[in-house]
């Protein structure tokens, strides 16, 4: 029997996307990591938005990771609310409120191709906070889900049945900025324990 190889991708990055949410859950209930509940919610919106705009846009199974994603980021969010980090400062709450701006030209636009541009440069805002936040307290994000997300998303593109910049745009910046939130963790944590070590 010969599988689309679509499909089999498609299966692969979903799988992929429990897996990394599988060992974030597990590091944020171990009191490691403490996720920025405002980068959450947008994540969650935006995620479950992209979606839908890459099904009707004939994106195949390429759009099920982004689907299982916007799931998963609701209940990140949700945990975040608890568990995650609480001191927020003006940058997250100005960013939110940018982010909600470009949620709001999603919604009214009725070109696609503007549409999920503007939620790919809403996600890459959303981000800054997460990224704030990993600057200044490094060991408090784990870097796994933003890695496996990296590969993930990267492949969720080869999996589209249509590549287009409508189809394509979204994942291939998620992968791009979730690679300079692990570069962000990386680099900080290097430096801080080459202080530690300086004395």
């Amino acid at each position: 029997m010969i599988y689309d190889y679509h499909v089999v991708l498609g299966v692969i990055t979903s799988l992929m996307a429990f897996v990394a949410y599988g060992i974030y859950f597990r590091s944020i209930f171990a009191g490691f990591t403490k996720p920025n509940p405002f980068s959450w919610f947008i994540f969650a919106v935006l995620d479950g938005t992209v979606f839908f705009a890459q099904i009707l846009n004939g994106g195949g199974p390429g759009s099920w990771t982004m689907g299982i994603s916007g799931l998963l980021a609701a209940i990140t969010f949700l945990v975040a609310l608890q568990r995650g980090e609480k001191r927020i400062v003006k940058l997250d709450w100005a960013c939110l409120c940018i982010a909600l701006i470009g949620i709001g030209g999603w919604l009214i636009t009725n070109n696609a191709l503007v549409a999920v541009a503007l939620a790919a440069l809403t996600d890459a805002i959303a981000k800054v906070p997460t990224i704030r936040k990993s600057y200044v307290r490094p060991d408090e994000e784990s870097i796994s889900i933003w890695s496996i997300d990296v590969v993930r998303f990267s492949l969720s593109i080869i999996a589209l049945t249509s590549i287009t910049l409508t189809t394509a745009l979204s994942p291939a910046e998620i992968a791009f900025t979730n690679a300079i939130v692990v570069g962000v963790v990386l680099f900080r944590r290097w430096q801080l324990a080459a202080k530690v070590e300086k004395g």
